[in-house]
């Protein structure tokens, strides 16, 4: 479903609201601030980044009812499915202070089915939705360097440009409604596949007693390398985690929509479903808060090894 065309959307967006002020969403508030827009936000749980966002000029709201009312454009970035659905339609939601021209962009990885529920919620109320969930890391985000991956209408895009200019190094209009939940969803499973790959092949390095950082070396040569390996790789060798910030349970609940998302599709997720089980375990065991790069220790204790990061292929 597109977006109506009796929809008159603003025709410059100038007050920009965010919900959802976790390492991603802090950090592309601050992207959309520094470049000079005015922002609102909403608090939730923490406070501290709101208070830094405030200190630096954002106005903090009291209802997402509240910041729809006062903003031209209302950007998402939440955990999951769940957690978007209660921000738009709780009493005192994003719905309840909808108007005419507002745009809705959610950059959570959510469920591809609630952007058609959520798109014609809005198109009742004279706005629109993009689903535009975002690629790369919270370091990027800090960087302006994001990936934005939208579905939705093409007109509600180019007004939001100069806004996604703030904190995306580069945008892609993907298709309809859903178009950027499914992208998203795809590409999730590629990377967080890739990082269940190289936990399980260097655990096995560690057990055959190879020299890991010798091997590391030797995939960064090859078909073995990828943005997952470089992203990951230095936490088995110096113990940095904070190249890919995203948790393990969280690797777990994108494996699932995308498993989803393939039945609907009738294709095959017979590949997905072994990475989905290992995330699941791992939480299970766990390790569902902490970083994808634990994996590798998720896989130590499965080979009963002590996470080893000496890079020497020792079991300490």
């Amino acid at each position: 479903m597109e977006t109506n065309n009796a929809i008159r959307l603003a025709q410059r967006v100038e007050r920009v609201g965010m919900i959802g002020l976790g390492l991603m969403g802090s950090a592309i508030a601050g992207q959309v601030l520094k470049q000079g827009f005015e922002l609102f936000v909403l608090g939730h749980r923490s406070r501290e980044a709101l208070e830094a966002l405030v200190s630096q000029g954002a106005k903090e709201v009291s209802s997402a009812a509240e910041l729809a009312r006062n903003v031209d454009a209302v950007i998402i970035c939440v955990t999951g499915t769940p957690q978007v659905r209660d921000v738009v339609f709780r009493e005192n939601g994003l719905l309840a202070g909808a108007h005419e021209g507002m745009i809705v962009v959610d950059s959570t990885t959510a469920d591809p089915e609630f952007a058609d529920e959520a798109a014609r919620a809005f198109a009742a109320k004279g706005a629109a939705f993009l689903d535009a969930p975002v690629n790369r890391t919270p370091k990027e985000a800090r960087e302006g360097r994001l990936n934005v991956l939208v579905g939705g209408d093409a007109d509600a895009l180019e007004l939001l440009r100069p806004v996604m200019a703030a904190y995306a190094e580069t945008v892609h209009h993907l298709g309809a409604h859903g178009s950027g939940y499914r992208a998203k969803l795809i590409h999730n499973f590629i990377a967080q596949a890739n990082g269940a790959i190289l936990a399980e092949a260097f655990g096995t390095a560690a057990k055959a007693k190879l020299d890991l950082h010798e091997f590391a070396a030797v995939c960064r040569l090859s078909g073995a390398h990828s943005k997952t390996f470089d992203r990951i790789i230095p936490y088995l060798l110096e113990g940095d985690d904070s190249g890919q910030q995203f948790a393990i349970r969280n690797a777990a609940k994108d494996m699932r929509s995308y498993a989803q998302l393939a039945s609907a599709q009738s294709s095959t997720a017979i590949i997905a479903e072994a990475v989905r089980q290992i995330y699941v375990l791992a939480t299970n065991l766990g390790h569902g808060d902490e970083y994808v790069p634990h994996m590798f220790d998720v896989v130590a204790q499965l080979n009963g090894m002590a996470p080893s990061r000496a890079g020497n292929g020792d079991s300490r």
